[in-house]
């Protein structure tokens, strides 16, 4: 893990807007372009972007007041997603895990909050909260000794802390472990084709001692949020669902990775030329109706993506507002929106990579980054089309008797 340290304290921003946090998203999307195809290639987003992350107050979205936070909302952050992926994918699924994992923190004790973020405003969270039942638990005076392995712990090169999943106890039961991530050991196995830069690797732990104010039942999260809302009365997302699809953690990154697409596509189409036939000779994209016809597609479904992301993300935010249980009927509904804009986004980018042609090919080439990005992102458990689809059928037929 590296240690990166911002050169002011958040705190100070006391007058930050969510439109002030929109437009520092945008203005970091020309240099997260020009960084994207070194981040592909490195497997790693630069030391200095991630600063620019936490400069930018990005991590401090969906954080308590008490600990220096913004306590905006899951619409503020399916929007800086969704922009920040306009730039690099990768930067912003860092962003969106790193900023989401804040909320499983507030369901831990007062105690461990104040270990995590008393002295560190900028302190993070990765990991992943798949049980893995082959970890090995030892029970010892004042808490545990943990031994396991977990991959997919994207944002691990830069957080400060990771979360296990691991049985506990004769039934096996899951539970949730808080460590150091300098306890752990990075295994560098993450090579995909897409997202590469996310830091998703494997972390091991063998016999770290875990205190009992780490550690917690998995599935007493929810109940666990409800009781420490009291600690934050006035931060509302403490009364969003968990997980939740309301702040599109992924779905955004994807939608985001096809605007950024569909923007560079308009950008260069005016010059771009493709082999005319097997013959030889070129032809101007911009002077072809198909080319047209398809990008108008794209385009055109990338906006409802986008429209959509921001609508449903409104109404969770509301909800948790007005403090208004969601139900499960809405969010069936957001999770169908998360693996349909995700589905809609990848089509859009294949898309805009077949009009342009074997250009599109290089890897470095910024369509090409995008469409694998999203490809990878679209294989995400919480982004399963038919098990949305099913989830949703079964939850509205319900509601009619069913």
């Amino acid at each position: 893990m590296t240690t990166i340290s911002p050169s002011f304290s958040i705190p100070e921003q006391t007058s930050i807007t969510p439109e002030d946090m929109i437009q520092r998203a945008e203005d970091l999307v020309p240099l997260l372009r020009e960084r994207a195809a070194e981040v592909d290639q490195n497997r790693r987003i630069h030391d200095d972007t991630y600063r620019r992350l936490l400069e930018a107050g990005f991590l401090h979205i969906l954080k308590p007041k008490k600990f220096g936070g913004f306590e905006m909302t899951e619409h503020e952050h399916a929007k800086v997603a969704m922009t920040l992926a306009k730039g690099c994918a990768s930067t912003a699924w860092t962003f969106s895990i790193l900023s989401s994992d804040n909320m499983a923190i507030l369901a831990f004790p007062e105690e461990t909050q104040e270990e995590i973020w008393g002295e560190n405003s900028y302190a993070s969270l990765a990991g992943n909260t798949n049980l893995n039942p082959n970890a090995v638990v030892e029970r010892v005076d004042g808490g545990y000794l943990l031994t396991t392995k977990m991959g997919f712990c994207s944002g691990s090169d830069f957080s400060e802390w990771l979360v296990f999943n691991a049985p506990v106890g004769d039934e096996g039961e899951g539970h949730m472990f808080l460590v150091p991530s300098e306890s752990a050991e990075r295994i560098d196995d993450w090579f995909p084709t897409g997202m590469r830069g996310t830091g998703s690797r494997t972390m091991s732990v063998n016999e770290v001692f875990v205190p009992d104010r780490r550690v917690q039942k998995t599935s007493d999260t929810v109940q666990k949020l409800k009781e420490r809302r009291s600690l934050h009365p006035t931060f509302d997302a403490m009364y969003a669902t968990w997980p939740s699809h309301g702040r599109f953690p992924f779905a955004a990154c994807a939608v985001g990775a096809g605007l950024g697409a569909a923007e560079h596509f308009i950008a260069t189409a005016g010059k771009s030329t493709r082999v005319a036939n097997a013959l030889g000779g070129t032809i101007k994209l911009i002077d072809q109706d198909y080319v047209a016809t398809e990008f108008a597609q794209a385009y055109s479904d990338l906006q409802m993506a986008k429209l959509l992301v921001e609508d449903r993300s409104r109404r969770a935010s509301q909800r948790a507002a007005e403090r208004i249980e969601t139900s499960p009927r809405e969010v069936s509904i957001d999770h169908l929106a998360n693996a349909h804009v995700t589905r809609t986004a990848l089509q859009a980018a294949q898309k805009i990579f077949s009009i342009i042609g074997s250009k599109a090919g290089s890897p470095s080439h910024p369509v090409s980054i995008a469409k694998r990005d999203i490809e990878v992102i679209s294989h995400h458990v919480t982004l399963n089309w038919r098990q949305a689809a099913s989830t949703f059928l079964k939850t509205v037929a319900a509601d009619h008797g069913a």
